[in-house]
């Protein structure tokens, strides 16, 4: 992928590449700084902090400057939290970049932070937080991380807890973000047909004044719970269930075996686990899996969604084609539709400026440089059915599993880890 890099005396990193064959600019601004850095007391900070920006800059002092001033021209704009990053993008038409631009660089050059905003969005936080704890499908996947990364922020919910965003403050949001946002743990991306060159000056501009300051350090990831399994009883038609394994991190030599491996399993209409649990048996409307990678961790987990009397088959056929993959190598003609699939999906993700801005920040913060198409491609390309048998073997043990359910008690009753361990079980008031 053809892009033009220049890192900033403060140390932040502009990526540029030209695309002229498009009409819009899209402008990703990726924060490594996230739910990860933070602690039980300020548990909830970084995604509070994102939502504030929002309520007012230097220039654009209210929520609806900041919103109008990008919907006139007809783009759009908005921000995410995860564990360790906090995204801001922008995606405009092209002639406006520069405003787009301006936007987002005030937001974090200079959000208001007002006392009187903090008291008003808490309220919508709060909110936020009871809607993920009334919805099973949501929050059984938080119980699972909880499991994998016990007493630590990636098994934490990222909007945090409900009493410190009650406690909130303004002046603990304004000195977060002076501790976390370092112009060397930040990347600029921008894609569409702009030249490189004054792309980069106006990056400059706008955030090269940035002082430069030091990167908070992460606390390293924890090993796995002793206990296996957390079952939460819960009134409902429905059982949600999640099957969980520690993995690898994010440069981990596994790491592309087991992305194909959980293509093979769980990944979309075509995988193992859709057919089986849905089109064949019925036994399930959503089921899927998913991987993920941090800088020092990682995990692989299945979910599942059910009528309350099929847990138990459920599970068994769940942990059936976990099984398969440990015993059987998978067919050529499988693992060359799902090689096809993983480099569809990555050329369809690139054929948009959104998409390419996206790519080029994650891959320069999180890797360091950027792998293009092919290189993705050829690596792809090399995972054989051995390689994918092999980390099923190493990763995915039954003895390795971590469980976590919510659903009618009756239903949990028939739920167990594959193999016995200690079972936290929570009732739902």
């Amino acid at each position: 992928m053809e892009h033009r890099k220049v890192t900033l005396p403060n140390g932040l990193r502009v990526l540029v590449s030209e695309m002229p064959e498009t009409r819009s600019v899209s402008l990703a601004v990726y924060v490594g700084v996230g739910s990860r850095i933070e602690t039980k007391e300020d548990a909830g900070t970084s995604h509070f902090l994102e939502h504030m920006v929002f309520k007012g800059s230097a220039k654009r002092p209210t929520a609806a400057d900041i919103s109008q001033v990008i919907e006139s021209k007809g783009g759009v704009v908005n921000a995410s939290t995860d564990k360790e990053v906090t995204v801001f993008w922008s995606r405009v038409p092209a002639r406006h970049y520069l405003v787009a631009l301006d936007v987002i660089a005030d937001l974090i050059r200079a959000p208001m932070l007002r006392a009187t905003d903090v008291e008003s969005e808490r309220n919508v936080i709060v909110e936020e937080l009871r809607m993920y704890r009334d919805q099973p499908q949501d929050r059984v996947h938080t119980l699972v991380d909880e499991l994998l990364y016990p007493r630590h922020p990636l098994g934490w919910e990222v909007a945090g807890r409900e009493e410190v965003v009650l406690g909130m403050t303004a002046e603990r949001l304004r000195e977060f973000m002076q501790r976390g946002y370092a112009p060397s743990r930040t990347v600029v991306a921008l894609a569409g047909p702009i030249r490189a060159d004054e792309a980069i000056a106006a990056v400059d501009e706008a955030l090269g004044g940035l002082a430069p300051r030091e990167v908070v350090r992460s606390k390293a990831a924890p090993r796995a719970g002793k206990a296996h399994a957390k079952l939460l009883g819960k009134r409902a038609e429905q059982t949600n269930l999640c099957v969980g394994w520690r993995s690898v991190h994010t440069t981990h030599a596994d790491k592309f075996s087991i992305d194909m491996m959980n293509a093979v399993l769980g990944e979309g209409m075509s995988s193992r686990l859709f057919l089986e649990l849905r089109e064949k048996r019925g036994l399930a409307y959503d089921v899927h899996s998913y991987d993920a990678n941090y800088a020092d961790a990682g995990h692989l987990v299945i979910y599942a969604g059910f009528a309350p009397q099929n847990g138990a088959e459920v599970l068994k056929a769940i942990m059936r084609e976990v099984a398969r993959l440990r015993d059987e190598i998978v067919p050529d003609i499988e693992i060359e539709r799902v090689r096809d699939f993983a480099k569809g999906r990555l050329e369809l993700r690139l054929e948009d400026t959104r998409g390419v801005s996206g790519w080029l920040a994650g891959q320069e913060l999180f890797l360091g440089r950027v792998r293009s198409v092919e290189e993705v491609s050829a690596i792809i390309d090399g995972v054989t059915p051995a390689d994918i048998q092999r980390v099923a073997r190493e990763y995915l043990r039954p003895e390795l599993a971590y469980l976590a359910a919510i659903g009618p008690r009756a239903s949990l009753a028939a739920i167990s880890p594959p193999v016995a361990d200690d079972v936290s079980v929570v009732m739902a008031s």
